[in-house]
């Protein structure tokens, strides 16, 4: 079977990470054999790494930073083995860090643009200013796509993660995916998924308005240096 590539990318706080290792959480528990890599060049020390023992716990394949070298853009490096993540074995997901490149990260991963299966998706918080607003959310897809044009480096979905940390409510969840969707209806990009932290899965069915809910068990808090 063909296997999948997925990338999540999103603005800084939009939970790009916590819904990465989440999605590769849930495959694994659907029995998928799943890499996960984080290619966050601009937070070297706010990356996977810390908690990369527990996620590999799960069965997940975790391909991080091997120590929290570099500041920002221009002293932060990448290694082979992110280089080279497409040469694992089964499905594949992307964790890729916002900045001034967006998408263009990407090509430095040998052989990327020829995956026939690739799925790249933006995760958007509307509490953050920069996908505040449906016109906002437009701009930052067209400023997340990157400054080399290329036909594989298109968005494909969106995943409405509208939170406010521990204060979130189902409200917020619910109006956060309503003004997303005004925006995915002009980009025409569909919603995937709904995020929904573990303690409010109770106040939410399977899926909202036809779009499914994922459940976040929140890791993230854990890998801060």
């Amino acid at each position: 079977m063909l296997r999948t590539v997925e990338v999540f990318a999103g603005a800084y706080a939009s939970g790009k990470s916590e819904t990465a290792l989440n999605r590769a959480r849930h495959l694994v528990e659907q029995g998928k054999k799943i890499t996960l890599v984080d290619l966050d060049s601009i937070e070297p020390a706010y990356t996977l790494r810390p908690i990369a023992k527990e996620l590999s716990s799960l069965g997940i394949n975790v391909i991080t930073q091997p120590d929290n070298f570099g500041l920002g853009e221009s002293a932060s490096y990448v290694t082979s083995a992110q280089v080279n993540c497409l040469k694992n074995d089964g499905d594949i997901i992307i964790d890729v860090g916002y900045g001034a490149g967006g998408l263009d990260i990407l090509d430095i991963i040998n052989d990327i643009g020829e995956e026939k299966n690739l799925c790249i998706y933006l995760v958007v918080n509307t509490a953050k200013y920069e996908t505040s607003s449906v016109e906002n959310i437009i701009e930052y897809v067209s400023f997340s796509e990157g400054v080399e044009k290329r036909a594989w480096k298109k968005f494909c979905g969106l995943v409405s993660n509208t939170h406010f940390g521990d204060e979130t409510t189902k409200d917020d969840i619910i109006q956060g995916y309503e003004k997303l969707k005004k925006a995915s209806e002009i980009l025409n990009i569909p919603i995937i998924s709904i995020g929904v932290p573990n303690k409010l899965a109770k106040e939410f069915d399977s899926t909202y308005d036809g779009v499914d809910i994922w459940i976040y068990k929140r890791l993230m808090p854990k890998a801060f240096w």
